[in-house]
């Protein structure tokens, strides 16, 4: 379907302004959620391998899953990253052995855009270990369309499923 140049740029500047908008909402934390500690935690987060733009067209996507060890003293383990298809079947562990993450260190692990494997309502389960109690780690996918054009991008912040207080 081919739109007239008028159409493409209204298309872009309002992909723009969504982007600049969904950037600006807060992300709501309560101080008392934020410095819990934890012996670890299996974490969800949502992924997009590709986005509808029109009802019979969608776009690809490549998705970046980024952990950041906020904790200012205590390393985390990354124990696994599995990218799961939007039937929640695991795709693949995205990491072959477990990862030592030190204090502020982080890691960022790619899924590139030619993989559709994943499908639309693709997601990461993050799961991590510390030997004494740790801040949760930020975990976040950033999803991105074809470089060198005005793309979509956005992020999708991770949602602890399980939390370990006591080691079990």
């Amino acid at each position: 379907m081919d739109l007239p140049l008028t159409a493409w740029k209204s298309l872009i500047m309002f992909r723009m302004l969504t982007a600049l908008l969904l950037a600006s909402l807060p992300h709501t934390v309560f101080a008392d959620d934020a410095l819990k500690r934890y012996l670890g935690e299996t974490v969800y987060v949502p992924a997009y391998s590709r986005i509808f733009t029109y009802e019979s067209r969608s776009e690809l996507l490549a998705a970046t899953l980024s952990v950041h060890n906020i904790d200012p003293e205590t390393p985390i383990r990354l124990e696994s990253a599995v990218y799961h298809d939007e039937a929640g079947a695991p795709l693949r562990n995205l990491i072959e052995d477990p990862v030592d993450l030190a204090p502020f260190q982080s890691i960022s692990l790619l899924v590139p855009i030619n993989d559709t494997t994943g499908g639309i309502g693709a997601n990461f389960i993050v799961t991590w270990s510390s030997a004494v109690p740790a801040l949760s780690p930020l975990s976040e996918s950033v999803m991105t369309g074809a470089p060198g054009t005005p793309g979509p991008s956005f992020t999708s912040r991770g949602r602890a499923i399980r939390q370990d207080l006591d080691g079990r």
